[in-house]
């Protein structure tokens, strides 16, 4: 099955490059585009991710990028769809900028790493970026590592920056595209030399590990949070 990905602009805060990047980069503030991946076929509408489900848009970002977000109801209609037309949503993980939106989403089936679930209920005290209400009362499939969901779109359990991250892989008209399940930015997949560990992790090595991993995946890797990321498909 062949599946088309369009990113959508969701959110943005500014914030230290050193929260993407570990042990670099610290004293650099940069935009953090939030985004979510809309992803299509004949018979699917899905999104990986989505959002953020508040924020106010800085002046200067829009006046800087010429991006402007918008709410996912609206960034949903832009592309002919309501909320009820989603059929799955994969969330890489569920810190609230990354889950903030799943209530929209009530017809769809939901699919989540049994590890990440446990982790969003009982936090541990050093992780505020949980909100258990984000998937409460959704129609969730806990996912245990590694899965295929339909033919062409598969997860990969990737933890390390949460405990039950999730990469995905989708097979596009344009080959083979890599939505990596932490934060990151380009800065996290160099062109030559090793992947960065992402500098908000629960396990450093791990994420390391992780980052690699998903580096070596080949295809067009789509960082999570990298505001170039429509020039990157």
């Amino acid at each position: 099955m062949i599946f088309s990905i369009k990113p959508l602009l969701v959110g943005v805060r500014e914030v230290d490059q050193g929260i993407m990047t570990y042990q670099r980069a610290y004293g650099r503030r940069i935009w953090l585009a939030m985004w979510s991946f809309l992803i299509r076929s004949d018979n699917h509408a899905i999104l990986v991710d989505t959002g953020m489900d508040d924020f106010v848009t800085p002046k200067e970002f829009t006046l800087q990028t010429g991006l402007e977000p918008k709410f996912m109801d609206e960034a949903l209609l832009d592309n002919g769809l309501k909320p009820d037309d989603i059929t799955m949503v994969i969330n890489t993980h569920l810190h609230d900028d990354h889950c903030g939106n799943n209530r929209l989403f009530s017809k769809a089936l939901f699919f989540i790493q049994e590890k990440e679930i446990e982790s969003c209920h009982n936090p541990h005290p050093l992780d505020y970026r949980y909100e258990p209400d984000f998937i409460e009362g959704l129609q969730v499939q806990a996912v245990k590592g590694d899965l295929e969901i339909l033919p062409g779109l598969k997860v990969f359990f990737t933890p390390g920056h949460t405990p039950g991250g999730q990469t995905v892989q989708v097979v596009t008209s344009k080959g083979l595209v890599v939505i990596p399940g932490f934060c990151s930015n380009r800065h996290n997949f160099p062109a030559s030399g090793p992947a960065v560990c992402p500098g908000v992790h629960c396990d450093a090595y791990l994420a390391f590990d992780t980052a690699q991993r998903v580096k070596n995946m080949g295809g067009t890797v789509l960082p999570l949070h990298e505001l170039d990321l429509a020039n990157m498909l």
